[in-house]
């Protein structure tokens, strides 16, 4: 799914009276603070679909692929995902229909 196909379907959602630019101006918006408060380190939860969040990567050991040298990669701070509870019971539910 693209942006513009979650612009389409909030269009959708919301039905006539409200253009497709206003539907994509408030996707944007959302995306953008929830960037803005990840950048800024803070958690963000959103019950019943997830949370985001900042989580430091401690320096580790790794290989070159190519020439099998160790490699040390550094500490770093990586924006990470953790679907809520509900989120991964409808996945699951949605697996088992299909199989």
């Amino acid at each position: 799914m693209t942006k513009a196909d979650l612009v389409e379907q909030v269009h959708d959602a919301i039905g006539p009276g409200v253009t497709k630019k206003d539907c994509a101006a408030v996707v944007n918006a959302f995306l953008n603070a929830v960037k803005n408060a990840v950048v800024g380190g803070e958690h963000i939860e959103i019950r019943g679909f997830g949370t985001f969040k900042v989580r430091q990567r401690r320096t580790r050991m790794a290989r070159n692929p190519r020439t099998g040298d160790p490699v040390r990669v550094p500490e770093r701070s990586v924006p990470v995902f953790k679907p809520s509870r509900l989120l991964r019971e409808d996945v699951a539910a949605s697996q088992e229909n299909r199989g």
